[in-house]
């Protein structure tokens, strides 16, 4: 939908733009559905079949690709991440200096994207 905007005879189109909360859902979603294709569908903290995407660091790092793990539902949601094993997973593939950057990350990272920073996201993970 677009709005006519009238100024000293001239004419300026402005295009509605999609609310902030609709462009995180679907930077999300296609994320979301980029680490789980990844992760060949394989839940990160038992081994059977995963098809959500689960955070070791909530609300924090919410896009970066180190921070998320494909995860089964039973995983996910009824062991909230099943955190103890994930964790473990992090250190012992990738070392515990680098599981500490991660955590430090984590608490120097802002959680809110920018609209631009949003429709990046988006273009990046929809050719995935």
């Amino acid at each position: 939908m677009e709005k006519v905007i009238r100024f000293k005879k001239e004419v300026i189109r402005k295009h509605s733009l999609r609310p902030l909360p609709k462009l995180k859902a679907k930077a999300e979603k296609l994320f979301h559905k980029y680490i789980c294709k990844r992760d060949n569908y394989i839940c990160f903290t038992c081994g059977e079949g995963g098809n959500q995407a689960g955070h070791f660091w909530h609300n924090k790092l919410d896009f970066d690709e180190r921070n998320l793990h494909c995860q089964c539902a039973g995983c996910n949601k009824w062991r909230h991440g099943n955190l103890a094993i994930y964790a473990t997973k992090l250190v012992y593939l990738h070392g515990e200096n680098w599981f500490e950057e991660l955590s430090a990350d984590a608490h120097r990272e802002k959680s809110k994207k920018s609209r631009q920073e949003l429709e990046e996201l988006i273009k990046k993970y929809s050719s995935v």
